[in-house]
């Protein structure tokens, strides 16, 4: 990817050009066919159907996390600490990678064992088009957004698809 400030040349996916620093978050979606000042992708995702975070804290079990995600038909949940900030994220993946696989008890594993420290997150006023790069570049399916580092929501892959199939 070429950057427009410099025209040096960075790794497809690269974030911030190696030559100059600038920020190139979301500059790649035009090798995907999209334009990048398309109304759909500078849609900041405070305008978007985000969902409503689950949330639990790092003493939870693996066990409330599947039950809570089976009862709300969603792929994560956020875990918060103490003072309702977050923690981490749990996602149907860790389930399959870092209980299952590794044969742990999901009556006694709390999340704050298996789950994702410290996730990449957004803000409500970040552009979907933001969303779709991390997405893409870091192959996340859902993404935690945030306030002053409390999740107020997710962005989840299904709901981008819905953007655009509804614009």
């Amino acid at each position: 990817m070429r950057c427009p400030t410099c025209d040096a040349d960075n790794i497809p996916g690269e974030d911030l050009c190696q030559n100059c620093g600038m920020d190139l978050a979301g500059l790649d979606v035009e090798a995907w066919g999209l334009d990048p000042q398309d109304p759909v992708l500078v849609t900041p995702l405070a305008d978007l159907p985000l969902k409503d975070p689950l949330l639990l804290t790092r003493t939870s079990t693996v066990t409330d996390a599947i039950e809570l995600m089976k009862e709300r038909h969603e792929g994560c949940v956020l875990v918060k600490d103490d003072r309702g900030k977050l923690a981490g994220i749990f996602t149907e993946h860790d389930v399959a990678a870092r209980v299952a696989a590794r044969g742990r008890d999901p009556v006694r594993t709390r999340l704050e064992e298996v789950m994702t420290p410290n996730p990449v997150t957004l803000q409500k006023d970040d552009p979907l088009v933001w969303a779709l790069h991390r997405m893409g570049v870091d192959g996340f399916r859902h993404l935690p957004v945030v306030e002053d580092e409390r999740p107020v929501g997710f962005l989840s892959v299904r709901t981008v698809l819905q953007v655009f199939r509804d614009a």
